[in-house]
């Protein structure tokens, strides 16, 4: 482990975070694979591994929003127009990819872009101030949770059935999907992105970058990850399974997130720790470097090219289509590289997209 917390300057790229994003997608693409190829039941490991992708991605969502302030001094209306066109991709898959109307629930994208102008507001408190808004946070989610109930199956409306006499749910069914029992819902996950902008603002602090791999830190961070991992499985929580998806923070308790915060200051941990910038973990820094991009491509190649063929497939079959899915996911992630580097834009929408 290093004994100095600190180098140089915050570089443009921040290779062990490229690699961590990189390493949240290839999970996520396997983990939405799950309901369109995985004939059931999921082994207890492949759910406890697909769970830690979504956490992860958001974490990181918000230490890019400290790295975006550290680094470029950005405003509020900067975050304001990246999370909304964060919302509008979410909107775009729910409603052309996948064919449900938008805006009922929230998605993993739906969480991040309304977590991004917030981190910035978050930023802008004092440290006590941040404090009381975590533990706000986390001490509602369970209160909210027994007063509204948490559903088995959140509210998916196919778009197609508007044009049959569908009925949209009320104002407060929406509301409660957007708080509480969504995909990702406010309440407890806004948590872990804040969590991860304060985790961005201890790394690139002073216009240094921070190491994780400090003594002290990576005692810490075993600490909660072994105390978090004892609540756990001490209260695990229903673990539901939603539409195929074998995720096991459904709904994501108390116990959960405080385990999983352990995983992902040890994942930073060991990232600091390991040569990430050789070519072994050039796949991974791909993915990362251009994860919104393929997030979106993973998302349309499951829901146009596989769920429709109905295949379920037992666990060996079900690994082949997935290392052949990343196979393709890593081979874009380069050629979105190759374009990175040798086309010149000023677009925001595609800087946004493949990393620019």
């Amino acid at each position: 482990m290093t004994e100095t917390g600190t180098q140089p300057a915050i570089p443009f790229r921040d290779i062990p975070i490229d690699v961590l994003r990189g390493l949240a997608i290839m999970i996520m693409v396997g983990a939405n694979l799950v309901p369109s190829l995985l004939a059931p039941p999921a082994p207890l490991w492949l759910r406890l591994l697909s769970s830690i992708a979504a956490p992860l991605f958001i974490f990181l969502s918000g230490m890019m929003v400290a790295l975006s302030c550290c680094r470029k001094n950005y405003t509020l209306s900067h975050f304001l127009y990246r999370g909304g066109f964060v919302i509008a991709i979410a909107a775009f898959l729910d409603l052309v990819v996948q064919g449900s109307v938008p805006f009922i629930s929230t998605d993993v994208l739906y969480l991040i872009g309304i977590s991004l102008p917030l981190a910035y507001l978050f930023l802008s408190l004092g440290l006590r101030a941040r404090l009381g808004v975590l533990i706000a946070i986390l001490v509602a989610t369970p209160v909210l949770q027994g007063i509204a109930g948490y559903s088995s199956l959140p509210i998916i409306i196919p778009a197609v059935s508007l044009l049959h006499g569908g009925i949209l749910p009320g104002i407060p069914a929406v509301l409660s999907q957007w708080l509480i029992d969504g995909w990702f819902p406010v309440f407890p996950w806004l948590a872990v992105s804040l969590t991860g902008a304060q985790a961005g603002m201890f790394r690139w602090q002073d216009g240094q970058v921070r190491s994780f791999a400090e003594r002290e830190l990576a005692t810490l961070a075993g600490s909660v990850l072994v105390l978090g991992a004892l609540f756990w499985y001490i209260i695990p929580g229903p673990m539901l399974t939603r539409s195929g998806y074998i995720e096991v923070f459904y709904p994501p308790t108390m116990e959960f997130i405080f385990f999983i915060t352990g995983v992902i200051f040890c994942l930073f941990v060991i990232a600091d720790m390991l040569p990430v910038s050789g070519r072994l973990f050039d796949p991974l820094r791909a993915l990362g470097e251009c994860s919104l991009a393929i997030y979106i491509l993973h998302i349309i190649v499951i829901e146009w090219l596989i769920h429709p063929n109905g295949l379920q497939v037992p666990l060996p079959s079900f690994l082949v289509g997935y290392l052949i899915l990343i196979s393709g996911m890593i081979a874009a992630a380069y050629l979105f590289r190759y374009v990175r580097k040798n086309v010149r834009t000023s677009s925001f929408i595609i800087r946004t997209l493949i990393g620019g």
